[in-house]
């Protein structure tokens, strides 16, 4: 292969895919990098996921399809994706797992039902591969490999004395320091992530978030069970179940303040729209344009964040938020939760 050639094409991507390299992610605000567009991502999960209902056997138990349906419904339904073609499906396969790929394609093993348990138990399970797709996890680690496979061989390519197999050597542990020295924690953090905004979208969906810590303590009791892993924790791609729960507990009060409780019959809440009440609809926040000085009105919701509210009003920020309340200036971030009554504008 021409090492060159391959740079020069790796470089050209990367210029053309800069307008939407830097990304971030709904409810925490952190940074990330994708290369991948949103309509390419929706394309590669509608796609894998078609082959995969092809090849994989379909649950029959009625009730627990019916029930999946019901709960991913909710969920769906307070998720920042704009656009998703949200799918929830039952596979009847006895392992204890469920994923979710790009666009909103949900699959759950029925196998994970015996530790799910609840409504509020499988409402973790979905709320937690949901927020993967919210976070554009999936496209985040593909970007991260295409650029650290680069800047690989952009490096190794200057080697031009070096003979084949010690460039094959040389490659290999360029390859092997990365995974454990970047991929790996950063697939940790994915996932801890992937936590977090799942405990928000359950709480938001009406499920006690507190559900969340006793879904992964009898999750932490099966994986015992069935003799755990040997695997040493900086070679996994999740946190260890102990370190998991912990970071829950932690996590529960930011969760709950976004928490009401709602019944079996109650109709999924939608994404952010304009209230109904006429309590609600006095309830607003205000946010200023910082191109232009102008002022823009929102109606408040509960839950609502500084990147939530910047996005449905359609700004794009220049610079970090800031946050005046009751006549005070506050510090805040992105993830920040407003209250009614609110103003934001970036410095």
């Amino acid at each position: 292969m021409n090492f060159g050639r391959f740079i020069q094409c790796f470089g050209m991507v990367a210029l053309l895919a800069g307008p939407i390299a830097c990304t971030t992610v709904p409810e925490t605000g952190r940074s990330q990098l994708n290369l991948i567009s949103p309509s390419m991502e929706r394309g590669m999960g509608r796609d894998a996921f078609t082959n995969l209902k092809a090849s994989t056997s379909l649950s029959s138990d009625q009730n627990a399809t019916a029930v999946l349906q019901r709960v991913g419904s909710r969920i769906a339904a307070v998720a920042d994706l704009p656009k998703a073609q949200w799918e929830f499906v039952l596979f009847d396969n006895s392992q204890a797992n469920a994923f979710c790929l790009p666009g909103g394609k949900v699959g759950v093993y029925a196998g994970i039902l015996q530790i799910t348990q609840t409504e509020a138990g499988l409402a973790t399970v979905l709320a937690h591969e949901v927020a993967h797709a919210v976070a554009h996890h999936g496209a985040e680690r593909i970007s991260r490999v295409l650029v650290v496979q680069g800047i690989g061989l952009l490096a190794i390519s200057q080697f031009t004395k070096m003979d084949a197999t010690s460039k094959n050597a040389l490659i290999v542990a360029y390859g092997l320091g990365t995974t454990l020295g970047t991929e790996l924690p950063h697939s940790r953090l994915q996932e801890s992530e992937a936590d977090r905004i799942g405990l928000i979208y359950m709480a938001r969906a009406g499920y006690d978030p507190a559900e969340a810590v006793k879904f992964w303590e009898r999750f932490a009791e099966y994986n015992r069970a069935q003799g755990g892993s040997r695997t040493p924790w900086f070679l996994r791609t999740h946190p260890l179940d102990e370190q998991r729960i912990e970071d829950l507990k932690r996590l529960l009060p930011e969760a709950q303040l976004q928490y009401r409780p709602r019944g079996k019959e109650d109709p999924p809440t939608t994404r952010p729209t304009a209230p109904t009440l006429p309590k609600q609809i006095s309830k607003t926040v205000t946010l200023i344009v910082p191109q232009t000085g102008a002022r823009k009105v929102i109606p408040w919701k509960s839950g609502i964040t500084i990147y939530t509210a910047r996005r449905k009003a359609g700004i794009r920020p220049a610079g970090p938020p800031q946050l005046t309340r009751a006549g005070k200036l506050r510090p805040a971030k992105p993830a920040t939760t407003l209250k009614a009554g609110d103003v934001v504008h970036w410095k």
